[in-house]
């Protein structure tokens, strides 16, 4: 998969040249001298499909294992409504800010993270301190959990590495969409504050900018609003689809079949029905694209702060349990000194 960094720059490159006027295929080509290796091979495949007569949109298809499945399913709207080089500018932006807050992300963790990890640590050290210092199994239990010796240590490595382990496969699993997870929990996750904020926004920002370019090429109202709900990448917003298409065949506003769907927040369908009312439908959708966009940018930003705090307050319930198991171990000593 290609980087979030490389990324952007190929969306602003080829979104700067087309709106030159630059030709496609001699943006491609350029394409293949730029970058690392990979992106030459896999932009030097794409420039000989698009050459052959294919889209722009399925010949980087054939390299979704590159290219994102969102930016893909954009490209192919942008291709049917000539809005080409808006999207890709309107991409590198949206790449470039998903960088910035994943790595405002990752700076709000990292330092409680790297605390966690030195407990961790602190922890296994300790019982390996004691089992070189006082290898008996009878000894005296420092830590207060019940590892002693050589062995004790060994088995909190491996409680350590189980635990982990099946946190960081547990994430991944859902990060990479293994066994489609993503149409079962998006659902749930939808519902939780913030998180849910987040994802909901940013998908409405992608639905916005996707109807306003479908509608600016004059494509038919059903497909329009297909590819929209598709273009979320969100499976909550595309569960609601088949309604909302139901309601477009009847002939119904856009407002109404987004209201049908079920799916969707009364603010953003009332702003629909404004735009429509107003005649200004594209208008609106792209000033709620940029609208929605911000919100989801602050809502990332906001997890990220929860999730430092989250972690933080795990460093300290653990403490916590230790402070209290070693002395309440402290005190049935001295009890047992007593007559």
């Amino acid at each position: 998969m290609i980087r979030l960094s490389a990324l952007a720059e190929y969306c602003r490159r080829m979104g700067i040249g087309l709106r030159a006027g630059v030709d496609i295929v001699r943006l491609l080509d350029n394409e293949t001298k730029s970058g690392n290796d990979q992106h030459r091979q896999v932009m030097l495949r794409v420039k000989e499909r698009v050459q052959s007569g294919n889209s722009l949109a399925k010949s980087m298809l054939e390299e979704k294992k590159y290219f994102p499945p969102l930016l893909i399913q954009l490209v192919h709207a942008s291709e049917m409504s000539g809005r080409l080089e808006a999207l890709f500018i309107y991409m590198a932006d949206y790449y470039t800010q998903l960088k910035r807050s994943r790595a405002l992300f990752f700076s709000k963790i990292s330092w409680p993270l790297f605390q966690l990890a030195m407990a961790v640590v602190i922890i296994g050290l300790v019982i390996l301190l004691q089992a070189i210092l006082s290898p008996s199994p009878d000894s005296y239990d420092a830590t207060s959990l019940g590892f002693r010796g050589l062995g004790g240590f060994y088995l909190y490595c491996m409680y350590v590495f189980v635990i982990f382990g099946s946190i960081a496969i547990f994430v991944l699993g859902i990060w990479k969409n293994w066994f489609n997870c993503h149409r079962l929990l998006m659902p749930w996750v939808q519902r939780i504050p913030t998180l849910g904020t987040a994802l909901v926004t940013l998908g409405l920002a992608r639905l916005s900018m996707t109807l306003s370019m479908l509608l600016n090429a004059g494509v038919e109202a059903k497909r329009s609003t297909k590819q929209a709900f598709l273009a979320t990448g969100n499976y909550y917003f595309i569960g609601g689809m088949d309604r909302a298409l139901a309601e477009v065949e009847k002939g119904s506003s856009f407002g109404d079949a987004f209201a049908a769907s079920k799916v969707l927040p009364n603010e953003f369908v009332e702003s629909i029905r404004i735009g429509e009312l107003s005649g200004t439908e594209t208008e609106s959708l792209d000033h709620l694209a940029a609208q929605y966009q911000e919100r989801g940018q602050a809502a990332l930003s906001a997890i990220a702060t929860i999730a430092g705090i989250a972690i933080w307050l795990s460093i300290l319930l653990l403490l916590a349990f230790l402070v209290i198991k070693m002395a309440m171990q402290y005190l049935n000593l001295l009890n047992s000194f007593l007559p």
